[in-house]
């Protein structure tokens, strides 16, 4: 999921030195520190008040000529403005700058920033610049696709799969403490927590809060009722979303928990992915240009998932989180460490040319052939899907090369998470986006967590056993408003089908029986959306998972418009909604009465398009 580290945060690590940049600066050692702290306040108004590109790169390039005189400085400038703006408490500043900061300034030094890296980080990270163009080449492949690449008929046998994704379980979840506290996650008892809370935390979840165990344990008590799992698949995110205090012992402490808990409750296997939270600190997955150790969460991970995946996948764990397995004959499982394309992976930043850092999509193209020429079908599993803006464009094109290489004959379904919403997306050849063309469909898997206002779910596919392409999609779901009756009642959760795709959207888009909910089905869907707006607002109530608590999304306001063309989107380069960090002057008079330092009230977020707001991260939870 998204960690949106807030525009204040990330920008103050750049202009906290820009003062430098000025006339007479004090020469001694302590005086230039003096001075850098007492002139940061009206150096980061200037930059954050114009939040144009060029400013942006310049805020960057001081940045960079700063950290050589002393990093720490920008780090320590950074922290007491993001307190000092009331941003966020004082605690969770610092955790976040401390931790996210030292590996942005790296990486920042490491870039050619008046060469192009310096728009490409700003467009990346903040939004402020264009993008850049995607400049990524051509994928190398051991031979050409087949002439008659065609997908192969279908067993008419069908088995339950299991998709869980961004679980987000938070094990220091209290009930009866503050649910709309002033930290990016609640539900925790902190030293500045109310007495009296203004909503007390149910014990079993909360809107603004990542779920409770018993939530998790639950929902796994739930599915052998609705489900004979063959397998299950989770696409990343095990630690809950208190990203200012994550580090290795935290990491490896809940992930140990959640993956018992798990294996205590699905008696089948469980094939994993590596999602941004499984780092720690959040994110942070190191390169071979940036330098850095993660080592610790792969071999952590490979014990833990030993208990699933036999040896030479755990071997392969070991490497950079990646793995493949064959779960029965003629079937394949290609687990990728997609966090090498995450925006907010602030390593990537050290050689933005390096477009494939870890060979990762070379290995996917080994993969891939081997599994052509044993003429398997292969599902690609991981958590930052290649059609969100949360991927990196070059990297993205890469993968989506590999993609039309290798569809619709060896790739039946590629299943991602990271959005918390339930969503799904279309990957075509070249040439037009239509239903001919539309090769293979992107499930993007509804998260565990409610975390934040949405209902906590699960998926079941119905998937033939031969040509392993799904025949249905159900989500299962329950309602997080009535989490106080339950706790009232002493009942449980309500767990019920939400939705079945072939149903709710075959209303609007007939399929015959032994057809699966192939991609070109998928477009003809979102067809129906752009001229049925009865269907689309279906699609809107199922990606919240029924919360109806999203804002409204229809062809009056350009939301229904946007979406449509997201769900078209195989590469993040071709997705319509863009990054943007916009900012406007606060010109209410209370709000400078209540501030008279000026320095938070002076500017706040205006978001023109609400619906394209992140679930997960601070700009979320702090409006910035």
């Amino acid at each position: 999921m998204r960690i949106g580290i807030p525009t204040t945060v990330i920008l103050t690590l750049a202009a906290a030195s820009s003062v430098y940049a000025a006339p007479a600066a004090p020469t001694h050692h302590l005086e230039k520190r003096g001075w850098l702290m007492d002139k940061m306040k009206d150096a980061f108004a200037k930059a954050v008040k114009s939040m144009e590109c060029g400013a942006c790169v310049t805020a960057l390039v001081v940045a960079k000529d700063i950290s050589y005189l002393n990093k720490n400085w920008v780090l320590d400038a950074a922290a007491g403005m993001c307190t000092d703006f009331k941003v966020m408490p004082k605690d969770v500043c610092h955790g976040l700058v401390y931790s996210q900061g030292p590996v942005l300034i790296n990486s920042v030094r490491q870039a050619s920033l008046l060469s192009g890296d310096g728009k490409h980080i700003c467009h990346q990270v903040l939004g402020a610049c264009a993008p850049q163009g995607v400049q990524s080449g051509v994928v190398s492949f051991p031979k050409p696709k087949p002439a008659f690449a065609v997908a192969p008929t279908h067993s008419g046998n069908t088995v339950d799969i299991l998709h869980l994704s961004d679980w987000h379980v938070d094990d220091k979840y209290e009930p009866g403490v503050e649910a709309d506290c002033n930290r990016p996650l609640c539900c925790r008892k902190y030293a500045d927590s109310p007495l009296t809370p203004k909503r007390k935390a149910s014990s079993w979840g909360d809107y603004k809060c990542d779920a409770p165990v018993k939530l998790g344990v639950d929902l796994l008590k739930f599915v052998p009722k609705v489900a004979n799992v063959s397998f299950s698949i989770l696409t990343g995110d095990v630690p809950p979303h208190d990203i200012w205090l994550q580090n290795r012992e935290s990491v490896i402490r809940e992930e140990d928990a959640a993956y018992k808990t798990m294996a205590d409750g699905l008696p089948t296997k469980v094939y994993p992915t590596v999602g941004n939270h499984e780092a720690g600190p959040p994110n942070l997955f190191p390169t071979k240009a940036s330098g850095g150790d993660i080592q610790w969460l792969y071999d952590s991970l490979a014990d833990d998932w030993s208990r699933w995946l036999p040896a030479d996948a755990v071997k392969a764990v070991k490497s950079y989180g990646a793995y493949t397995v064959s779960p029965v004959p003629g079937f394949r499982i290609i687990s990728m460490n997609n966090n090498f394309c995450y925006t907010l992976n602030f390593h990537l930043y050290a050689d933005r040319k390096d477009y494939d850092p870890m060979g990762e999509l070379k290995w996917l193209v080994a993969q891939l052939q081997a599994a052509e020429d044993a003429g398997e079908r292969v599902w690609i599993i991981g958590h930052v899907g290649p059609s969100q803006t949360d991927c990196l464009q070059n990297w993205s094109a890469l993968y989506y090369q590999v993609v039309q290489r290798y569809s619709p004959h060896v790739i039946a379904e590629q299943f991602f998470g990271h959005t918390h919403y339930d969503e799904f997306a279309i990957s075509y050849g070249p040439g037009a986006k239509n239903a001919q063309n539309a090769i293979a469909t992107s499930w993007i898997g509804p998260s565990v967590t409610p975390y934040t206002d949405i209902n906590p779910g699960f998926r079941i596919y119905k998937v033939d056993t031969k040509s392993w392409n799904v025949f249905d999609s159900e989500t299962y779901i329950a309602d997080m408003t009535q989490a106080a009756t339950w706790d009232a009642t002493g009942s449980s959760p309500n767990w019920h089908l939400e939705y079945s795709a072939r149903k709710a959207y075959g209303a609007h888009v007939p399929i015959a029986a032994d057809k699966p909910l192939s991609a070109s089905w998928w477009h003809e869907v979102t067809r129906a959306f752009e001229t049925n707006p009865a269907a689309f607002q279906d699609y809107w109530t199922f990606r919240g998972k029924s919360a109806k608590r999203l804002p409204a999304c229809t062809a009056a306001n350009g939301c229904a418009k946007e979406t449509i063309c997201n769900l078209r989107a195989g590469k993040s380069s071709d997705a319509c909604s863009e990054i943007h960090f916009s900012v406007k002057r606060d010109l209410n008079d209370d709000a400078e009465a209540a501030d008279p330092t000026g320095l938070h009230s002076l500017y706040k977020r205006a978001d023109p398009k609400p619906w394209n707001k992140k679930l997960c991260g601070l700009g979320a939870q702090f409006n910035l």
